[in-house]
């Protein structure tokens, strides 16, 4: 039987030396080709410019790629622009920011980035050249071009920053061509003013500045340039190293150890310049004349077609490549003859992988670790496997020989067994034996519909003890079980079995995870959100379970928890699907309600999913997702991303992965294909702030590029800081991008348009911005780029946008408007005045005429009064005067004498009569001496008694009483 045993683990060390850690080949590789955007697949060279943009000649013209997308400049878009070049073999950029372009059929153009304006060079080329084929261009090392024409002369050229051509000549080749075949007969060195060249007969160019201490000798500078242009077949790397050219291979030689070796090439011919890249400690890379890409790994000193490896997605030995350079972010650009662009980039290597013997769609699912070091991982393929301290595989337990199953959760209790919770094949407890193999007795214990007591369910999540050691199981198929020791027998507690107050309806059965907060309160984690309950009961019947549904709790709480987790501080963190991470800040104590405070993507983290929670010996959470790893730490706040741009291992995240904090502090993380293995304190983020650019813009609709007649814009978008749009163009779309060409997924976006916008609009990953119907203003548009790693590592750009009101609503149509309000308010005053003054005139002629006839009238009815008086004086003692004499007199009917006379003295004739007789008789009372009997016959009274009365009806007194007063 121990020879059986010995015969196994000899067969498990042999067939299965997996077990070993491996650091994943830390080259990341992307493709583009024409399906990304690019214009043609064939692609002769790249240049990466000073503002951080990346240019491609391409078989169909220049392009240009910010990370995400390829703008093509194969039409112009301004009349002043000459025809866009094809087949572009060379650029290089001058020190003013444009860029040389060298066709395949040795035609020169310059583009003004600026003003995306191209200019084909011929003219300037004219006066100091017979040939104005230009067969090589190179960048000088004081900013200028280098040009050597077909007839080998050396021109120097640049551009100014008001876009004119300079072009002059430094070396001439007169007399030193061979008639035959148009070679230099011998490499030559000129000094022209103050500059030396050489122009070399394999076509090599140098041109060096000179000043007043330079030397002047040509023959210092033969021998100058001489030795230059052999060192450039020679390389010498970060290390000392030294790599040679030759014509078929490429040879290494170490001057401090002496070694040497030759890589032989596999492809031979010239179709490109020979280049060397240095990646550190990532390799070698190499391109030959024949377009080879060669990788050489410096440690082994052994070299691979690039071609080859895996990540290429190539596989064609044959593969050729046109260019290749290394940019200041270190990310290596590799160009194709008709594949596309390749881009290779070599994150730090932090992360280790130990891997496993898993199947498709296998993952780990269970990871504990023992006191003697021991690591016992759970795999959903049902195997549980052992390792030791050094990660080597020490036992295997498959489910053909101990049927475990697939272990989801491992504890240990107080009594020293393991409890394995398996989906599918119940729950396990592993108890030491030394008989065993392995050291542990498994016992089974699963569900059987003919036993009430047995377990509810085979799909067990979690086994948990509480504070008072009673074991606590988590089932998704049939809720939550407590396990109870009756006379040594287990038995099962649920909700078929003694737990009364369980939910109902179905509800709260598929339990995935619990844990016990301080306080002694049970929370447990299941598909239908969060429950609770208190462990202070004596029976199981007693259990007040407490759910959230149709509560005003957070909505976190009803979601599918994924995981729970209690840290040294007692904090219990709950992640539930799509809810990113949350903490129980505590138990409302009026509605019993638990109080969640939630960290989601808005605050850094890369997914919102999270599968598992570790944390460190530095009180860091370790969030594992679909994205990788994030870092919480719970000081700061701040949220660290790790993901492949950071060397996280290439693999697939599974939904129930488990993490462990190892006892020599690293952390384990399960994964689709074996363990993620790292040191915490050791990592580091591979954050970059990115420039970040107005790359496009769209008005109405329309590309500001497309007009041309009537250009809106004088330059380009990328590199205008002003805009002005006209009041019907008030519907714009800007797009910007941030120039990170390996972590684009990870930058986010967040911008707004001041003096428009209350507050920023987070885009995410997307970089459009639009605006409809923005009214004339001043204007400032703001973006801001984010790196998801670190999202206080910003950066911003911004446009200033102005509106123009339309033409009668300027400033000079109001002061137009307010000229013309001030002359009608002119003429209206004036013809107010004019219409008042004539309304007086006529008023007061009115009133003259009026009072003229009142006048007339009146003088008309006192002459007619006085008469009618006279009459009456002169027949006042007449007893037999009538009133109708009175109206004979005067010639007037009776009838019109009553109502001329009522109309002017409001009283009747007779009363009128009575009235001038009272009178007179006053006068003669006041200037007479007569007695009131005469006083009353003058008067006309031929009664004493009713003249009396009369006379007091109107003065209120006697005629004596007057007399006397």
């Amino acid at each position: 039987m121990k020879k059986l045993i010995l015969l196994i683990i000899l067969c498990v060390y042999c067939d299965f030396g997996y077990s070993k850690i491996r650091s994943y080949n830390n080259l990341i590789v992307q493709h583009y080709t024409e399906e990304e955007g690019l214009s043609n697949n064939i692609v002769y060279c790249s240049l990466k410019t000073h503002d951080g943009f990346l240019w491609f000649g391409t078989w169909y013209g220049l392009c240009r790629f910010d990370g995400l997308n390829f703008k093509t400049y194969t039409n112009s878009f301004t009349l002043a622009s000459d025809p866009s070049p094809g087949k572009v073999e060379t650029v290089v950029e001058d020190k003013q920011g444009n860029i040389w372009i060298k066709t395949i059929d040795w035609k020169l153009s310059v583009f003004f980035k600026k003003t995306e304006r191209f200019e084909s060079v011929f003219d300037e080329l004219k006066p100091f050249t017979h040939n104005i084929q230009i067969i090589k261009i190179q960048r000088s090392n004081d900013g200028g071009v280098l040009l050597l024409t077909k007839d080998k002369n050396l021109l120097y050229a640049y551009t100014t920053q008001s876009g004119k051509i300079i072009i002059r000549r430094v070396a001439s080749s007169r007399g030193l061509i061979n008639s035959f075949n148009d070679r230099l007969r011998y490499s030559y060195v000129e000094i022209c003013g103050n500059r030396a060249s050489w122009v070399g007969t394999d076509y090599s160019i140098f041109s060096v500045r000179l000043n007043r201490k330079s030397c002047r000798s040509k023959a210092y500078w033969m021998r100058y340039f001489s030795k230059k242009n052999k060192e450039s077949n020679l390389f010498r790397d970060q290390y000392g190293c030294i790599w040679t050219n030759g014509k078929n291979t490429l040879t290494y030689y170490n001057p401090k150890t002496g070694t040497k070796k030759d890589f032989p090439f596999t492809l031979y011919g010239k179709i490109t310049e020979p280049c060397f890249c240095d990646a550190g400690e990532h390799g070698l890379f190499f391109l030959t004349a024949a377009g080879e890409a060669m990788y050489i790994d410096r440690k082994k000193l052994t070299s691979q077609n690039l071609a080859l490896l895996y990540q290429m997605q190539d596989q064609q030995p044959n593969s050729r490549y046109l260019s290749m350079q290394i940019d200041r972010d270190g990310i290596l650009w590799l160009t194709s003859t008709n594949n596309g662009v390749f881009s290779i980039s070599f994150p730090r290597k932090q992360f280790q992988f130990l891997s496993l013997p898993l199947k498709d769609n296998d993952a780990v699912r269970a990871i504990y670790q023992l006191p003697n070091g021991d690591v016992w991982v759970g795999t959903k393929s049902k195997d549980l496997f052992v390792l030791d301290s050094n990660k080597k595989l020490k036992f295997d337990y498959s489910y053909a020989r101990y049927h475990i199953g697939s272990v989801y959760n491992i504890m240990a209790d107080d009594s020293g067994n393991y409890w394995l919770s398996t989906k599918g094949d119940g729950l396990v407890r592993a108890v030491p034996d030394a008989k065993c193999y392995g050291g542990y007795r498994f016992e089974h214990y699963q569900h059987d519909v003919h036993n009430s007591k047995s377990i509810s369910g085979n799909k067990v999540y979690i086994t948990y003890q509480d504070h008072y050691g009673r074991i606590w199981v988590g089932t998704l198929d049939g809720g939550l079980d407590l396990i109870v020791d009756h006379h040594g027998q287990l038995e099962f507690k649920n909700k078929y079995n003694g737990m009364a107050g369980y939910p109902r309806y179905g509800l709260y059965m598929g339990v995935r995870n619990m844990v016990e907060d301080k306080n002694g309160r049970m929370w447990v984690g299941t598909m239908d959100g969060l429950m609770s309950f208190s462990t202070r009961f004596r029976s199981v019947s007693d259990i007040k379970f407490v759910t959230y549904r149709n509560t005003v709790t957070n909505v976190l709480a009803n979601a599918d928890v994924y995981e729970l987790y209690k840290d040294h501080s007692q904090n219990i963190w709950i992640c539930t699907f799509g809810g990113g991470l949350s903490r129980i800040v505590r138990l409302d104590e009026n509605t019993g309600l638990p109080l969640l405070k939630s960290l989601g993507t808005k605050d850094g983290l890369q997914d919102n999913v999270i599968f598992s929670i570790v944390e460190d010996n530095w009180d860091r959470l370790w969030l594992s997702h679909d994205n990788g790893i994030s870092c919480y730490n719970q000081v700061t706040g701040k949220v660290l991303n790790f993901d492949i741009c950071d060397g996280f291992p290439d693999v697939s995240m599974d939904d129930a992965s488990a993490s462990l904090l190892n006892q020599n502090g690293e952390i384990w993380v399960g994964c689709r294909k074996g363990l993620i293995i790292f040191r915490p304190n050791l990592l580091k983020s591979s954050v970059k702030k990115s420039a970040v650019y107005i790359i496009g813009c769209e008005v109405n609709n329309r590309d500001i590029r497309s007009y041309i007649d009537h250009p809106i814009l004088k330059q380009s978008i990328t590199y205008a800081h002003h805009l002005v749009l006209k009041y019907n163009q008030n519907m714009f779309t800007l797009e910007f991008a941030a120039l990170d060409f390996l972590r684009e997924k990870r930058v986010t976006y967040r911008y707004r348009l001041n003096g428009y916008d209350h507050n920023w609009h987070y885009t995410g990953h997307h970089r459009i911005a639009s605006y409809t119907n923005v009214p004339p203003g001043y204007y400032t548009f703001q973006v801001e780029s984010m790196d998801a790693s670190n999202l206080n590592l910003t950066n911003s750009r911004t446009l200033q946008i102005r509106i123009l009101p339309p033409w009668w609503a300027t400033w000079w149509a109001y002061l137009i408007y307010g000229i013309l309000f001030l002359v009608l308010l002119y003429f209206a005053l004036h013809y107010i005045r004019y219409q008042i003054r004539m309304h007086n005139d006529v008023y007061v002629r009115s009133k003259i005429a009026e009072f003229k006839m009142n006048f007339y009238l009146k003088q008309k009815d006192i002459e007619f009064i006085n008469k009618v008086n006279q009459i009456i004086a002169d027949h006042l003692s007449d007893e037999d005067f009538e009133i109708e004499k009175i109206a004979q007199q005067i010639g007037m009917s009776r009838s019109a004498f009553f109502k001329k006379i009522k109309m002017l003295t409001g009283l009747s004739p007779i009363d009128c009569v009575k009235e001038y007789k009272l009178n007179h008789a006053v006068e003669l009372l006041k200037s007479t001496s007569l007695s009131i009997t005469d006083v009353a016959f003058q008067s006309g009274f031929s009664d004493v008694g009713y003249f009396g009365k009369c006379f007091r009806k109107k003065f209120g007194m006697s005629p004596r009483d007057y007399k006397g007063s």
